[in-house]
């Protein structure tokens, strides 16, 4: 086994409350009875799509709003401030995800901008939760409220539905963001954006990559029965998230964001493009 594979099986990690710090996989097990039928470019892929998505200013964030919630006297402000910078950060940490995500940066130009709203659509809506989830802060009064002033009741409804299904163990989540990144099974039409017809054999073959990750790790990592579980249980959770989708283009709050989420996308992708032309 080359120092490649060695530095490719040691990226997963186990994370705990807020610290940002990564525990690696104790690569000694696997050196002794490597029982995964991931190869070296899929455990290359793995990492990458694992740190790709970057939680870690949300995390933070977090942190502060749990620390102002166990305070007596607590400022309102100050927890008002910190919860619009949460949502706010969510759409950055989106942009700064498909920003670095090299499929959708080698999909055609033209692919890639039909097919990047709704990938912006998707990443915002699964990763929100997925940071609301680890930053545990639902437990934040004034920061639920937050959420229902800017998008509504249906929108923590939503929040908290799909969270029966999300997966405990952090790396099946993450890998399940890109993979629903990727899901072109629901058009948004939006009165402020124009819809391109997408080739979607260039994003099956993506998805098709992914879920094969998935799939193996799941089985590497539980074993045969319970990776149909866990798996049954991560689609369940996709099509939760899908029909919250659904109801999120009618938080127009939400919609404003993700327009101009795209749009600046749209010119870093396009100046990157011209860049590497010349």
């Amino acid at each position: 086994m080359t120092d490649r594979r060695l530095s490719d099986l040691t990226i997963l990690a186990v994370e705990h409350d807020f610290d940002i710090d990564y525990e690696r996989l104790p690569t000694l097990n696997l050196l002794q009875s490597d029982n995964s039928t991931l190869h070296t470019n899929q455990w290359t892929l793995l990492s990458n799509l694992f740190y790709n998505y970057d939680e870690s200013k949300l995390l933070l964030i977090g942190q502060q709003l749990m620390n102002e919630n166990n305070l007596e006297k607590s400022i309102i402000s100050i927890n008002l401030r910190l919860s619009k910078q949460f949502f706010m950060t969510t759409y950055e940490t989106s942009g700064d995800y498909l920003n670095s995500n090299g499929d959708l940066r080698r999909l055609s130009s033209d692919n890639r901008n039909a097919f990047l709203r709704t990938a912006a659509e998707n990443i915002n809506c699964l990763g929100t939760i997925f940071s609301w989830n680890r930053s545990q802060v639902y437990k934040c009064k004034n920061f639920v409220n937050t959420c229902r002033d800017l998008y509504g009741q249906s929108s923590v409804d939503m929040i908290e539905h799909i969270l029966k299904y999300m997966d405990s163990d952090i790396a099946i989540v993450k890998l399940a963001l890109s993979l629903f990144t990727f899901s072109n099974n629901i058009t948004i039409f939006s009165s402020i954006a124009m819809i391109n017809p997408i080739n979607t054999l260039e994003i099956f073959r993506i998805q098709n990559t992914y879920s094969e990750v998935i799939w193996k790790y799941l089985l590497y990592k539980y074993g045969f029965y319970e990776s149909i579980q866990r798996f049954m249980t991560l689609i369940q959770c996709l099509l939760t998230a899908t029909d919250g989708l659904y109801n999120a283009q009618y938080m127009e709050k939400h919609e404003n964001d993700i327009e101009l989420l795209v749009e600046n996308l749209e010119l870093e992708l396009l100046l990157d493009d011209i860049e590497h032309i010349n």
